[in-house]
């Protein structure tokens, strides 16, 4: 790596690394890695194509760095720097810039993330810059960040990848840092109770011994550990690559090199197992009904040796569910619905990273797991053996490998500014080589089989873990041929999470094998070239020289039977497109066809899993639903091999016939999904309950659903099959890299191999979505109980219907409302009063525009929380809105969010999705985000005031206000009890009065069950 010193007129020295980085051909940006004279390095990325600038630091300190005596203190730091109050507040940074920040803690990572409108660019580097330089650490911002991490780890309680998350590391080898409780919580950073006080209790004087015990030890870590020589910068902006270098060396140079080198990626490995936490198996009791088996092995880091990618080779096969596929046998016997394989992050300065294998069970793998791991070591046995006995076989795969990805770098889609820069920073964070920062982790681009082979043949059982996680738990277990008793036994705990589980262990390297002509492994072979390949690469469109793109698709057919909306790439010039059809039914909505719905939902995706998982792994992505009493499907990515997949979609599922073996097996998974919904997050339920009492398609419960369970059969789901297609309106866009004739003949597909009926297209408006319109003067709760007794959380749902969606003026106000109101809000509630570390603010679509706010907490009561949340809107955001100047109002808030809703689409995809939510609401008002901007342009702060005291001000006679309470245990019950859900949605809609626009489902805040 060679460095150049180089120094600007008016800047700090710097060098500048000399080497080449390796970009696609299409990726004209203009890219500068520098280090500044404190080590920090930063890449520079000149894009004038980027819709907004990004800022992303990535930190190679993580919780593995917290004290000993102090748990968590990684995580809560990062609050605090996000937190920054003294500066957010100040007359010199404003508040209410269009973009956002985030943060995140790992291992041995801290990251921050910003997006910022391009003309704020430098503001937010100096607010950011000034804080890593000069902390300040106020004991009122240390409080509030202390509850705040409470809250966090408090959400987390019940949820089941956190719990068995910390207990894989907790069942690490005594005395290993990688059992470290990394999230922290109220005891572990004040070491003073388990209770935390009341925000309402003093910050000061009254807890001032802990609070400056607290205080004196961030202080101590922060100048270890925030230092220069850790920390890895991305800027990408519009800005010329000088004036961004200029920007980066006056603001950052001033922060602290340090004395805490950063480690760079160990070669050597070190795991955090020894040989008594190899070859165990750990029964875990979950939340929720679940049955997973997971096999997990401790690997050495595979970050360096991405020009191979070892472990891809095992993946890919493992992925497949094709004929002699594991996941074909193992379907075929009726033991697993779902199987995936992944990398996850381990301990790089330690050299290891984990490996695992997962599988979704029925009830049968559930009680045969022993079966399914045996399985599942004998294919990966197979895979290692094919790397020895047939060299040209496993080098053809490797060659598919290397296409693929290299189509992928070479295709690859503009991702968002800040996911982008997180990227980067993080790849430099890991030591990638400045020249493969960009095409680093997409391409693969060598064969090594004596690494292949090396890296495999450390996937061996007597190394594995196998966890059992449900809450269905076996009473019993057989080991080497003897049952061990579960049921009755005793169940040890994890220290935070209170995870109950039983570790059992397998003499040796004695785990069960079946040999090669067992019936659980009869068929199991590997597979050959992948069908999905793309093989064609001609451009039939493209973009023309001085010729502007269309903004908008042309209807191309419309009949009794379809409607079909066509555009021709113009403005990306790739071989891509995207293909939907929404194939609308006008059966009637009842409990027992919602029902009726998920079970065909999950038969037919399964009869398809096979092509489909075939074709993303040539980037071809598929989806698939059966809703509302209708099929959807949409394809995106290469358009070579589009119609072929749409064909073999559309044959399969005309063709379908349920089983009554795939019957149980989808009737099982629908079960659980909805007796799971009872345990939802409240807050996530208290949302899905607000959709269930606007949205007029919502009309069953999960109760009602289970309810319908008896009523499921052979002969009645496919009967269901036959119906949805009876009588049906097709609504299809194809856009991108086809012809209109290809359009066309994709459309005639459809429509023969269906044998679809024709439903007039007066009726298909009668069958869209909407939602009911609250009456003026709505000011109604419901109020109900958390189903999950042991979660003490509560959830508030909270929402302001404004008015039809397509109403620009409507939608201009309300949109530089919420963007004045969020900081406002989020600061008092989330952060000064700690009301709850989730938090949401939307601008919720539906056939109405509406302002939502969500907000989870487990110290208080949703109605203190709604309480808090309408006098800070009365008392602070009004006040802002009286006070805000007009020479702020224009550069902060009206510039920033005009811009923002003129970007250029990125790819195909993105610009189908555009056109998509205007099809499907149908309303072909393309450039609706043009009308709300030009609005924007034109209003007064006076103009959102007014707006405030007509549809969100709780003083407001003309208000549609509804919220949704879902208190748990530890909240008192309402004084009324409230009425039953469905008896409380005719009360609130006697007359079913709904807006004249319709629901898509870009539009759903969430789908949750209630």
């Amino acid at each position: 790596m060679t460095w150049q010193i180089s120094s600007g007129s008016n800047s700090e020295p710097y060098s500048v690394n000399t080497g080449f980085i390796r970009q696609g051909e299409t990726d004209h940006r203009q890219l500068r890695l520098i280090r500044l004279q404190n080590e920090m390095q930063v890449l520079l990325v000149h894009d004038v194509n980027s819709p907004i600038a990004a800022v992303s630091l990535c930190l190679s300190v993580g919780s593995l760095h917290d004290p000993v005596d102090r748990p968590g203190l990684a995580h809560f730091c990062e609050h605090v720097v996000c937190e920054r109050e003294e500066y957010l507040n100040s007359d010199k940074y404003p508040t209410g810039r269009i973009g956002s920040d985030e943060a995140a803690t790992d291992f041995r990572e801290t990251s921050y993330e910003s997006t910022i409108d391009h003309n704020a660019l430098e503001d937010k580097i100096q607010r950011f810059a000034s804080f890593l330089s000069h902390p300040v650490f106020h004991k009122n911002v240390l409080f509030e960040q202390v509850l705040c991490v409470q809250s966090e780890f408090q959400n987390y309680l019940q949820d089941d990848e956190r719990r068995i998350g910390d207990l894989d590391k907790y069942l690490s080898k005594r005395g290993d840092p990688w059992r470290a409780f990394d999230i922290g919580n109220w005891e572990t950073l004040t070491t003073s109770g388990k209770v935390p006080p009341s925000p309402a209790s003093g910050k000061g004087d009254e807890n001032g011994e802990w609070i400056d015990t607290l205080r004196s030890k961030l202080q101590e870590w922060y100048t270890t550990y925030y230092c220069g020589n850790r920390m890895h910068l991305v800027i990408i902006g519009s800005h010329p690559i000088d004036e961004l270098t200029s920007l980066a060396t006056k603001y950052f140079s001033p922060v602290t090199a340090g004395t805490v080198g950063s480690q760079a990626p160990a070669i050597t490995f070190e795991s955090p197992w020894s040989a008594d936490e190899e070859g165990t198996v750990v029964l875990v009791k979950t939340v929720k009904e679940l049955r997973e088996i997971e096999v997990r092995w401790i690997m050495p880091s595979q970050t360096l040796l991405y020009r191979v990618k070892p472990l891809n080779y095992l993946t890919r096969f493992l992925h497949h569910q094709g004929e002699g596929s594991l996941y074909r046998i193992l379907r075929r016997r009726g033991w697993i619905d779902r199987l995936w394989a992944s990398r996850c992050e381990g301990d790089r300065e330690r050299g290891f990273e984990t490996y695992h294998v997962a599988f979704t069970v029925t009830e049968s793998g559930w009680h045969a797991w022993e079966a399914v791991v045996a399985a599942l070591h004998k294919y990966i046995s197979l895979v290692r053996e094919s790397v020895i006995k047939d060299p040209e076989f496993a080098r053809s795969v490797q060659q598919e490998l290397c296409l693929l990805s290299e189509l992928h770098f070479r295709f690859r889609e503009t991702l968002k500014p800040h996911v982008e820069a997180n990227l980067l920073s993080s790849n430099l964070a890991k030591g990638i080589p400045p020249a493969d920062l960009i095409i680093g982790p997409y391409v693969t681009e060598a064969w090594d089989a004596p690494l292949v082979s090396t890296t495999l043949a450390m996937l061996t059982p007597c190394k594995a873990r196998v966890t059992l996680k449900g809450r269905e738990i076996l009473k019993d277990v057989e080991l080497r041929g003897t049952r061990v008793a579960i049921d009755g036994a005793a169940w040890s705990q994890t220290p935070w999470f209170n995870t109950e589980h039983i570790v059992l262990r397998y003499a040796g390297s004695n785990w069960p094998t079946y040999s090669s002509d067992d019936a659980a492994v009869e068929g199991l072979h590997l597979f050959g070239p992948n069908p999905y390949v793309p093989e064609d690469f001609t451009v039939v469109g493209g973009k023309k020289d001085g010729v502007k793109p269309i903004l908008a698709p042309r209807k191309i057919v419309e009949t009794s039977l379809a409607e079909l909306w066509y555009k021709l790439d113009d403005r990306f010039g790739e071989s891509k497109a995207s293909v939907t059809f929404d194939i609308k039914s006008d059966l009637e909505d009842t409990p027992r066809g919602e029902l009726f719905d998920r079970i065909l939902d999950k038969l037919l995706n399964d009869h398809i899993s096979e092509d489909v998982a075939n074709a993303a792994q040539c980037f071809l992505k598929c989806s698939f639903y059966c809703q509302a009493g209708g099929l959807f499907v949409t394809i995106s990515g290469f358009s070579d091999k589009i119609p072929v997949l749409l064909r073999v979609v559309i044959n399969k599922v005309a063709n379908f016939v349920v089983s009554p073996d795939s019957l149980q097996l989808a009737q099982d998974y629908v079960r659980r999904r909805l007796q799971n919904a009872f345990l939802s997050s409240p807050v996530d339920t208290a949302e899905g309950t607000l959709n269930y009492l606007l949205e007029e398609d919502a009309t069953a419960s999960v109760t009602e659903k289970l309810g319908e369970m008896d009523a499921v059969n052979v002969s009645a789901i496919q009967k269901h099959l036959s119906d949805i297609v009876k009588q049906v309106y097709i609504l299809g866009l194809v856009h991108g890299n086809l012809t209109e004739k290809c359009a066309r003949d994709m459309l005639q597909l459809v429509q023969d191999v269906l044998r679809c009926g024709n439903l007039s297209p007066t009726a298909s408006e009668d069958i869209s979505r909407r939602n009911y319109l609250l009456p003026e003067g709505c000011n109604l709760v419901y109020d109900a109980p958390v189903n999950n007794k042991a979660d003490e959380n509560s959830g508030l749902a909270w929402v302001c219907q404004i008015g039809e969606k397509t109403s620009a003026p409507l939608r201009a106000r309300l949109t530089l409302f919420a963007r004045i109101a969020r900081t406002l809000l989020s600061g008092q509630l989330q952060m000064a009063e700690a009301l709850g570390y989730t938090f949401k603010i939307k601008v919720h679509g539906g056939s109405t525009t509406a302002f939502r706010i969500s907000i989870q907490s487990s110290t208080h009561s949703p109605a203190y929380l709604e309480q808090r949340l309408e006098a800070c809107l009365t008392e602070q955001v009004r006040q802002r809105l009286l006070e805000i100047q007009e020479h702020e109002f224009e550069r902060n808030f009206k510039l920033p969010l005009a811009r923002g809703l003129r970007p250029q689409p990125a790819n195909v995809h993105r610009e189908a999705n555009m056109f998509w939510k205007c099809i499907s609401a149908r309303d072909t008002k393309f450039n609706l985000d043009e009308l709300v901007a030009q609005s924007i342009e034109s209003l007064k702060p006076v103009d959102v005031l007014q707006f405030f005291d007509e549809y969100i001000d709780p003083r407001s006679i003309t208000r549609r206000k509804l919220s949704v309470h879902l208190r748990s245990a530890i909240h008192a019950p309402p004084v009324t009890p409230s009425l039953d859900l469905r008896a409380f949605r005719s009360t609130l809609f006697p007359n079913n009065t709904l807006s004249k626009g319709h629901v898509t489902d870009s539009d759903k805040c969430l789908t949750v069950e209630y």
